[in-house]
């Protein structure tokens, strides 16, 4: 009995790290170049899109399409997060992250846009997902 509580508590605490902390391993990266793309995944894999930005200029990565994922196969574990390359330079350009977990299987579109707010896009990326 002892060692069933034990593994309990082992899973409960493993479960609430990856809730906590996402993904710790990216399963899948992609960069400008998967734009159009239609990438594979398995449930329980982590999809990570990275695009190039400076959040200086006003401009940021955002994700235009879906407009909600609810319902959709992916779950969101964080959204255009800026990383800002260190060169020592002010106005220094970086990565803006997006970073996803396939929850059940399916299809979905993600589009993303590099604008401004209120502003035409200057960029985009467009990839569909498809969770097996």
């Amino acid at each position: 009995m002892r060692h069933l509580r034990f593994l309990a508590a082992i899973g409960t605490a493993a479960a609430l790290l990856v809730l906590l902390f996402g993904c710790m391993f990216t399963s899948l990266r992609l960069t400008p170049p998967d734009s159009g793309t239609i990438q594979p995944i398995s449930v329980g894999d982590c999809l990570e899109i990275r695009l190039p930005g400076n959040i200086t200029t006003g401009h940021e990565w955002v994700r235009i399409s879906p407009e909600s994922l609810d319902g959709s196969p992916l779950q969101i574990i964080r959204e255009g997060d800026y990383d800002a390359i260190d060169s020592g330079l002010v106005g220094s350009p970086g990565h803006f992250a997006f970073e996803y977990r396939a929850i059940a299987q399916g299809t979905v579109v993600l589009e993303l846009a590099y604008k401004r707010p209120s502003e035409e896009s200057i960029d985009s990326f467009s990839v569909v997902v498809w969770v097996r």
